[in-house]
């Protein structure tokens, strides 16, 4: 049972990660990959990673968010030096990390003036995936044409939609074409106003479902205005198994083998 995407490396969690583990496996879960993707997240899950001695399955991600570019900590003239230094991180602590994530392209807050820029790491980060023969995790809002215009360069990667930003027919047209995909829901998708969330949730081929917390972020509709965290996930397979008329102990095993087949197999 398990968590495909979670920030315990984050502001609001890493202070007590531990005890976020430990509450995840004595609900019963023990699978979990850690993501985020600036350089002082990127050292927080090294130290999660490197400390972590008990039972479960706990691994990490590395990459270079859209909005490191929005921010301006990512530049023409600092992105080569960046990427070299993502590369590094990963030869160093390869080991723990299964994925390059969280990338991809972000205009959410019609910050398109940074686009150019979004799409070249965005492309180089998944030359570097291609290099070490990792899959991609996708963060992307509000620019389903320039995303996709780049993901069909690389139909040979693994590569996982993080918390579903899309339209049905958005998801539709990636299950179609893109070979190895995977999409993830998160608890946004039990939000009253959220439809469309679920309308792609009922589309979805189970093979390529995955389930995430995103904590601290996106909690299920009960907990809104709470901090989200790994163990909350529980209630979120509730809701998916009973929204797809699925046996739960049905939906955790589809899911298990969906993770194993991104990240390990």
């Amino acid at each position: 049972m398990l968590d495909s995407h979670t920030h315990l490396n984050s502001w609001a969690l890493f202070q007590d990660w531990e005890k976020y583990i430990s509450d995840f496996e004595k609900a019963g879960w023990n699978r979990l990959v850690n993501s985020w993707s600036d350089l002082e997240y990127n050292k927080n899950w090294i130290t999660i990673c490197t400390k972590y001695r008990w039972k479960s399955y706990i691994k990490c991600t590395v990459g270079l968010h859209p909005l490191e570019v929005v921010e301006w900590k990512i530049t023409q003239d600092n992105i080569d030096e960046e990427l070299i230094r993502l590369e590094n991180m990963y030869i160093e602590n390869k080991g723990h990390v299964v994925a390059i994530w969280e990338i991809w392209i972000d205009v959410h807050y019609d910050l398109k003036p940074n686009l150019e820029l979004q799409k070249e790491l965005f492309d180089r980060q998944m030359k570097l995936a291609r290099k070490y023969g990792l899959p991609v995790v996708i963060h992307s809002r509000d620019d389903f044409k320039s995303t996709y215009e780049i993901l069909e360069n690389y139909k040979d990667l693994k590569i996982y939609i993080h918390c579903r930003w899309y339209w049905p027919q958005e998801i539709a047209k990636m299950q179609n074409n893109i070979p190895n995909l995977w999409i993830g829901f998160c608890g946004n998708t039990t939000y009253p106003s959220a439809q469309n969330l679920r309308e792609s949730l009922k589309m979805i081929d189970l093979d390529k479902l995955l389930i995430e917390t995103d904590a601290p972020y996106l909690p299920v509709k009960q907990f809104r205005g709470h901090t989200n965290t790994p163990a909350m996930i529980t209630h979120l397979y509730d809701f998916i198994s009973d929204f797809l008329w699925i046996e739960r102990i049905e939906l955790e095993k589809k899911v298990e083998e969906n993770f194993d087949r991104l990240y390990i197999n």
